[in-house]
């Protein structure tokens, strides 16, 4: 996603890869949080359970490595690859 700086040129967002909740997770793949659960439940054992209500950073990254990045996020290959590379 771009959007116009304070200097009239183009800006990328950045995503951040942050500790993030069952319901924004099943946002970003555009699903209900119930098909969610379902997902991962089947790899709980890869991603191990919630700390309260959020997934960390490394439960977030192992669940783009198994699910692929949400199409709603914009990243750059090099983005990809630091993702992947941990």
């Amino acid at each position: 996603m771009t959007a116009m700086n304070g200097n009239g040129a183009m800006k990328e967002d950045v995503f951040v890869i942050k500790p993030l909740t069952h319901k924004q997770l099943a946002q970003m793949y555009g699903v209900c949080w119930i098909t969610f659960q379902n997902w991962i439940k089947k790899v709980e054992q890869q991603v191990g359970k919630k700390t309260g209500h959020f997934y960390h950073v490394p439960q977030v990254r192992i669940i783009f490595k198994l699910f692929g990045i949400p199409q709603k996020i914009n990243v750059t290959v090099n983005e990809v690859e630091d993702l992947f590379s941990n």
